[in-house]
């Protein structure tokens, strides 16, 4: 593959043209909304492959976008050659005899083959479609049959549990027969009930939502049952007032979210029980979790088992994650003992990055597991007996990061995870894949490029709820040997190849993405490169958007587009994440507006070694602006364009209390911010921040309020109001009045320090969003006139709302 040869042929296509001087028009903003990650990432074409394996080992075949719609192509194993996987010209025929003229593949929602390549099934305006794939294809199309929602299939798919009224039922799917495994539960003391502190308590009440038993698991032979029991009865009540009701009424509505506060005394907090029925022998126990350590959280409550013992195994975490370990429940008693445990003056965590399924797995049911730990200084995997808790060896090892496990191939003894970091001269946020041996030695890289190689990770269960998002595609096939790589830079489209698993070599060619649809709107590649942290010795990442609209003088105000939180690394590394990003995003759009955007990942954030994941612990956000500072003084040394004399920032979430903490902390550096959905004062938030802002310190030395306006002691330079009579620039808040992951009351307290310290200040209300509002078309777009504003000076045109297709969502 030439990599000069593409990097040639995109520069090529993006000169950087000089368009109209002057102001910023409404033809500006026209032009800037396709380049708009939700408008942008659909111009993408076969950006990646998810193989679905053929079950006789022939091969595999995939779903691409062709040039009049979708098509499915075959692969065939070992020699990787391509074909149709049927024949589309005859589908197409089939599908308008039984659903009318014009009506093909493309008009079809969610066309699957079955595992074989015989039957599709998709479809189409509330109607099943059904189709014989055989050489003269039909079609037939039926009433769908939706399946009930709110249950919890069994692995064998013979039961499945479900919740009502509080309580927890087993229903017989063959017999349709139903018994009650619990007669106990109440309100805000169920079985298996999303709780409150989920953040989706509103919207489940708003919109009757209904999801299996919430953190239940079945045990892979369908014997063992684990349910959750969260007890909120104590816990206080917060309101959301809905002022402008969805339901047409007039009368605002107030809906009760049982939250816990941070400081709350023990009597006021939720409690959690976990529970376990053999189903075999109708026994039900409560698992007797160690004092202090708590389960769930963004990774599942099992995280492996041991059938023929009758264990299971669990991670928990004290407050703030100073201590983690791995738990082994003895499912007959109830009983639980620690098996592995690490302590840590900061944070530990189970996975390089939070959200990622945690790099741990139980073997052998249950003779070994693997252990993920920074006990190093570096994330890495070890081996260890998962009866006496003993370390066996170290599977990787040195000064590079694992980043996730996508494969254990236990027969064979090896292991197959992403890394970064490992091989000289090349980012460290690159993710390359290798294969090791379980019991230790060097690993063998399979991905040779210098690119970043896309193996999604699998979500954790709890993120996944959140977020909706997809499972992993399973991209490496142990049996066949061989797995899917797909690889790309920042300017570098995605290609995706079949390689050998044995050494990575190049077995066949198999997608280059298709950009010419994002090219034709003008879009143009950032550069993404390494500069100085604000202490002038350590490596950080920036990517840097050129200004697209010249501007006078030749001088554009800089942007920083941030997140900043402490969980997750934002600066694209590929050229998906440049295009659709969903955390700090619009940097394209808003460069085709003349600004100058950089997004940065400073110190304090993961996915390199622990010292810069802990780098200013507690107080991350801070060290992070100071970096951000660093690198866009950095970058306008070697850019004439950047004028630092104008400097804005933004930022959502995390990324609104970064943006907001920059302009109060560093006035003379930034001149205008737009701060959504941001956390101002921890004290006044449920709790679960206590990794990165460390464990709550009151007076009396507890972790408990001594009286209602009482903060932790240790928290104060984390108190973001209290920087408000050091506003000297322009800062707009933002908020929704149903975002329960960051409340109403956090934009509230610093309007209210503002206020108090005489400083004006601009606030966008927007009634019935959640925290989602990042993607909002009206809030885009007042985004982009403040900065047009108050930036350049200049007047926003009068434009219609942007078309945001699926917008960004963080």
């Amino acid at each position: 593959m030439n990599l000069a040869l593409i990097a040639g042929t995109l520069a090529a296509a993006l000169p950087f043209a000089a368009l109209a001087a002057g102001d910023i028009t409404a033809a500006d903003y026209i032009a800037a909304e396709p380049l708009l990650e939700g408008n942008a990432g659909e111009l993408i074409k076969n950006a990646s492959i998810r193989p679905k394996w053929l079950p006789d080992g022939s091969g595999f075949w995939y779903q691409r976008s062709g040039d009049s719609g979708p098509e499915f192509v075959r692969v065939t194993l070992p020699e990787g050659d391509k074909r149709p996987a049927f024949d589309h010209v005859a589908l197409n025929q089939a599908l308008a005899a039984a659903l009318g003229e014009g009506v093909g593949l493309s008009e079809l929602q969610s066309p699957s083959p079955d595992a074989t390549l015989k039957l599709l099934s998709a479809t189409h305006e509330g109607k099943a479609v059904s189709c014989d794939l055989s050489a003269s294809p039909s079609c037939t199309v039926q009433a769908m049959d939706l399946p009930p929602g709110g249950r919890l299939l069994s692995p064998d798919g013979r039961v499945a549990a479900l919740t009502r009224d509080h309580n927890l039922y087993l229903l017989d799917l063959e017999t349709g027969k139903e018994r009650a495994l619990t007669s106990d539960g109440e309100a805000y003391y169920a079985y298996g009930k999303f709780p409150d502190a989920g953040l989706l308590a509103v919207q489940i009440k708003k919109h009757g939502l209904t999801f299996p038993p919430f953190g239940a698991q079945f045990s892979p032979d369908g014997r063992y049952l684990l349910v959750p029991r969260v007890d909120e009865r104590q816990v206080s009540v917060t309101p959301f007032v809905e002022w402008v009701p969805t339901d047409g009424s007039l009368r605002p509505i107030v809906h009760e979210v049982r939250t816990q506060l941070t400081g709350d005394s023990k009597d006021k907090s939720p409690i959690q029980e976990l529970h376990v029925w053999d189903l075999q022998t109708g026994k039900h126990v409560e698992l007797e979790v160690p004092a202090g350590y708590a389960t769930g959280g963004f990774f599942s409550h099992i995280s492996g088992w041991s059938l023929d013992r009758g264990q299971a195994y669990l991670i928990a975490r004290t407050l703030g994650s100073r201590n983690q370990a791995l738990l082994r429940a003895e499912l007959s008693s109830g009983e639980v003992e620690i098996l592995i445990e690490e302590a840590s003056d900061t944070k530990l965590k189970a996975n390089s990055v939070e959200y990622n399924v945690p790099n741990i797995r139980v073997l052998g049911d249950g003779a070994e597991v693997i252990w993920f730990s920074e006990r190093s200084g570096w994330g890495h995997l070890y081996l260890y007996d998962a009866q006496t808790g003993d370390l066996r060896n170290a599977i990787t090892g040195g000064d590079w990061l694992v980043q996730d496990i996508h494969l254990v191939d236990e027969a064979a003894r090896e292991i197959y995870f992403t890394g970064g970091g490992r091989e000289p001269a090349r980012d460290p946020y690159y993710r390359h894949l290798y294969r090791a041996s379980l019991d230790g030695g060097e690993p063998v890289l399979l991905t040779g490029i210098n690119a970043d190689h896309d193996f999604p990770a699998q979500k954790s269960p709890s993120f996944t709820v959140l977020f909706g998002l997809p499972d992993a595609p399973a991209l490496i096939n142990t049996e066949q040997d061989v797995f899917i790589d797909t690889w790309s830079t920042v300017s570098e489209p995605p290609v995706t190849v079949l390689r050998s698993l044995k050494d990575g070599a190049l077995i066949a060619e198999l997608e280059t993405a298709n950009v010419d649809a994002l090219l034709a709107v003008g879009w143009k590649p950032p550069v993404r490169r390494a500069v100085k942290a604000a202490d002038g010795k350590t490596d950080i990442y920036t990517v840097y958007w050129a200004p697209q609209k010249v501007l006078p003088d030749g001088k554009h105000p800089v942007i920083d587009a941030v997140y900043g939180g402490p969980q997750v690394s934002v600066a694209p590394r590929n050229f998906v994440d440049v295009v659709r990003s969903r955390v700090a995003s619009n940097q394209a759009a808003l460069a085709r507006l003349g600004f100058a955007v950089v997004t940065t990942d400073g110190r304090g954030t993961p996915l390199r070694s622990k010292a810069f994941d802990d780098a200013g612990y507690p107080e991350f956000t801070q060290l992070g602006i100071d970096d951000h500072i660093a690198a866009i003084e950095q970058l306008a040394s070697a850019h004439d364009e950047m004028d630092l004399e104008r400097v804005g920032v933004f930022g959502h979430s995390w990324g609104g209390t970064f943006s907001a903490q920059a302009i109060l902390s560093r006035p003379e550096f930034y001149d205008v911010a737009v701060s959504s959905a941001g956390v101002y004062d921890y004290a006044a938030l449920y709790p679960g921040f206590e990794p990165f802002t460390g464990v709550p310190e009151y007076a009396d030395g507890s972790i408990y309020r001594g009286s209602a306006a009482e903060k932790p002691m240790n928290w104060a330079p984390l108190d973001i109001t209290a920087l408000a009579d050091r506003l000297e620039g322009k800062l707009m808040i933002a908020y929704g009045d149903m975002d329960e992951n960051v409340p109403q009351n956090q934009a509230f307290r610093l309007v209210d320090a503002l206020i108090k310290a005489n400083k004006p200040y601009d606030l966008l209300y927007l009634p019935n969003r959640t925290h989602g509002l990042s993607g909002d078309k009206y809030f885009l777009q007042r985004r982009f006139d403040y900065f047009v504003e108050h930036l350049l000076g200049i007047e926003p045109p009068d434009v219609d709302p942007f078309d945001v297709g699926n917008g960004a969502s963080f």
